[in-house]
C-alpha cells in the first residue's frame, strides 16, 4: 500500500481549505427575501432625490427603462438596482409606477459594492 508523502497530503488541505473559504464567503453574502420602500426611478434618474418629478421627466424615465436601462428603488440610505426582467415583463405596471412611492419584495445581494433586489413583487406604496 502506497502513502501520501506529508507535502503531497499539505497540499490537498490547503486546497481544500482555500476552496471552502472562497465559497463560504459568497454563501454568507447570498441573496435573502427583503422588502424594500421608496421611490421607482430609472437609475440615471436617482439624483433627483426627493423632489417632485415633472409628467415629462417621468415619461422620460419609462422609455428609458423600456428600453433596457436599470431601473431601481430610491430610499433614504441611496438606490437599490432592480435586477432581472421585471420592467420588460411588466411594462404597464412600470409606466403607472414610475416615480412613484412603491414597496418592492424580492431576493438582496451585494454586487459590486451596491444592494441589488430581484423582484418577485412590486406594489404602490400606502
Amino acid at each position: 500500500m502506497k502513502t501520501f508523502p506529508p507535502l503531497a497530503l499539505a497540499a490537498v488541505c490547503t486546497l481544500t481549505l482555500g476552496a471552502w473559504t472562497t465559497i463560504a464567503p459568497a454563501r454568507a453574502a447570498s441573496a435573502a427575501d427583503e422588502t424594500i420602500t421608496g421611490r421607482l426611478v430609472e437609475s440615471g434618474c436617482a439624483a433627483m432625490g426627493s423632489a417632485e418629478p415633472s409628467d415629462e421627466h417621468v415619461a422620460c424615465m419609462v422609455r428609458c427603462a423600456k428600453n433596457g436601462d436599470p431601473i431601481g428603488i430610491l430610499t433614504d440610505d441611496g438606490i437599490v438596482t432592480i435586477t432581472g426582467d421585471w420592467a420588460a415583463t411588466h411594462p404597464g405596471e412600470l409606466a403607472d409606477m414610475m416615480a412613484k412611492r412603491v414597496r418592492a419584495t424580492g431576493t438582496t445581494s451585494e454586487s459590486g459594492g451596491k444592494t441589488v433586489l430581484h423582484v418577485s413583487t412590486i406594489e404602490l406604496a400606502r
